[in-house]
């Protein structure tokens, strides 16, 4: 083989995997990913970090200033309401109240890639294993079938804070 087209070869190789950077990187830890719902210590624990997630999924709130039309308030809100109701629906049930914090990662379309949280500020500790399955078993499927309701340009990622209380 010729020397110079090995080099560039090489040469363009290497640019490649330069250009391609962390972006392509994450994309792919991403879809290996076992579950569109996890635990985000799982989710580090697989190299994934909420700051790599902020470049391919911007924060929906900042994009629109100080002006956030209430429609996508809504639609937000719906997301957790909409979930519990599945919760309940599944017969779900708990004693005491669940506090737990969670972004979801939205495609254009508005439908859910991804829903990392994690389990905080209660005191008397936080659900059991098995509860935090069925939990998780729930969510993967609301997830399959949720759409956020306000129409959006491009992927967009939210967070907010929860406490799941218990029927009364």
């Amino acid at each position: 083989m010729n020397r110079a087209f090995l080099w560039c070869a090489l040469f363009c190789t290497v640019l490649g995997l330069v250009a391609c950077g962390s972006g392509s990187n994450l994309a792919h830890k991403l879809d290996k990913l076992p579950s569109k719902a996890m635990l985000l210590t799982e989710v580090k624990e697989q190299g994934i970090t909420l700051e790599a997630m902020e470049k391919l999924y911007p924060s929906g709130l900042p994009l629109f200033g100080d002006n956030v039309p209430a429609g996508y308030m809504q639609a937000w809100t719906g997301f957790f309401q909409g979930l519990v109701g599945e919760m309940r629906k599944s017969g779900m049930e708990w004693s005491e109240p669940y506090r737990f914090w969670g972004r979801a990662y939205f495609a254009p379309g508005g439908t859910v890639d991804h829903f990392f949280y994690q389990w905080v500020g209660k005191a008397n500790g936080n659900p059991s294993e098995e509860w935090d399955g069925q939990f998780r078993a729930v969510l993967e499927c609301y997830l399959d079938t949720f759409c956020f309701e306000y129409p959006m340009k491009g992927r967009f990622a939210q967070c907010g804070s929860v406490v799941l209380k218990p029927a009364e």
